[in-house]
């Protein structure tokens, strides 16, 4: 008996996923509080092969706008570099609760891709 409870400890344990380095907490919600006319701005690793792309959504784009903050190439530089993580920035439109979830999909791919992580944002009066 003991020994069917460690084995499901040790299984559910294993179960939490972290990202690559440890810091992205991808199977729990967050709590961000922003507000109104700030912007949070939110960092997630990408492949950097191309082969996926990352996606930001808000469930009430009325409180919070997500956007992906692009950073523009050198000007002597004719590709772009895409090993460095990605840049989302959360703004605060007006009071209230939002859901934000960012997204990961294989480019050309239909859907909203698997979640990566997920922000519950309320956004309040300065």
């Amino acid at each position: 008996m003991k020994q069917v409870v460690y084995t499901l400890l040790i299984a559910g344990l294993s179960a939490c996923a972290t990202g690559k380095n440890g810091n992205e907490d991808t199977g729990r919600t967050q709590r961000l509080r922003v507000s109104v006319g700030e912007i949070k701005e939110v960092r997630l690793d990408s492949r950097g092969d191309g082969s996926t792309q990352l996606i930001g959504t808000s469930d009430n784009n009325e409180v919070v706008e997500v956007s992906r903050r692009e950073l523009a190439p050198a000007v002597d530089t004719l590709k772009r570099d895409n090993a460095g993580p990605t840049v989302f920035q959360i703004k605060g439109i007006t009071t209230g609760t939002a859901n934000v979830v960012f997204s990961e999909k294989r480019v050309g791919d239909e859907g909203s891709g698997q979640p990566r992580k997920t922000y519950v944002v309320q956004v309040v009066i300065k």
